[in-house]
């Protein structure tokens, strides 16, 4: 009885043994296998021709080929081994004049790169200064350099020594410079024209229109952007363009938007 209780063990053991060897056998084809079809994978993901296999849609300012060094995108670069995302935060934290970057792979050996360039709004310049820097400024108050046609944008002069850097938003007086340009440039207020608003004054800000009068202009929270300011900048503008139309000083050379409900000309140069 001992005998045959025994051999029975023995034989549950011989049978547990040999289905864990076939487990485990099973367990390394499968791992073999998996490495082997992924290196097969790998190897299809190599660029080997950049023309056929990377597409690139740019801007003006920054080159496609740009785009491709800064994502290490190359012959013999393997586009699975690249984290994209991690790659496209990167690309967009060096290059400030691009607004936004959208990447799609094609497996298993191609990439779609479409790269959307900020738009300038305005030129940024330094107070008493007159050289020409390439700063610019786009209606999300982000700094980039742009060098080409901004000619006729309106200029923002501001009081530090070498302005904001690229990179980098402008802040507060700065940037109620930029909401009242982008304010300007509605049809409604379009004939104003702004060529240059100057932000080295305390209370205020100071305008050149197109006709070369200046406008000393404030409103409510012009610190702030809120709905509240914004609508206070409308309003005010609003009154400015009245006082303008009604010729009540038509050889104005200074206007005072400054005060709450009323805007005054003034013919003699003094701010």
């Amino acid at each position: 009885m001992k005998a045959t209780t025994i051999e029975r063990h023995n034989r549950t053991g011989l049978i547990v043994t040999a289905v864990l060897v076939v487990l485990v056998a099973l367990g390394i084809g499968v791992v073999l296998g998996y490495e082997k079809l992924k290196g097969i994978y790998l190897e299809q993901c190599v660029i080997t021709d950049m023309a056929s296999q990377v597409e690139i849609s740019a801007g003006r300012m920054v080159l496609p080929s740009t785009i491709a060094e800064e994502l290490g995108l190359r012959v013999g670069t393997n586009l699975a081994l690249i984290d994209f995302a991690a790659k496209r935060e990167e690309l967009l934290s060096r290059i400030p004049n691009l607004r936004a970057v959208r990447i799609s792979r094609r497996l298993p050996d191609k990439v779609v790169i479409v790269a959307e360039e900020r738009v300038p709004v305005a030129r940024l310049g330094i107070k008493g200064k007159d050289r020409v820097t390439g700063r610019v400024v786009d209606t999300e108050g982000m700094v980039f350099i742009w060098q080409r046609g901004t000619q006729t944008l309106p200029t923002i002069r501001e009081t530090q020594t070498s302005g904001t850097p690229k990179g980098r938003h402008i802040t507060r007086r700065t940037l109620a410079a930029l909401r009242l340009i982008e304010a300007c440039r509605e049809p409604e207020f379009a004939e104003f024209g702004i060529l240059e608003v100057d932000v080295s004054k305390p209370d205020f800000l100071l305008a050149t229109l197109g006709n070369y009068s200046t406008v000393k202009i404030a409103w409510e929270g012009m610190d702030e952007q809120t709905p509240a300011s914004r609508a206070d900048l409308v309003r005010k503008l609003g009154l400015l363009r009245k006082a303008i139309r009604s010729r009540v000083a038509p050889d104005a050379v200074i206007w005072n938007a400054t005060m709450p409900d009323t805007v005054t000309g003034d013919t003699r140069k003094k701010l």
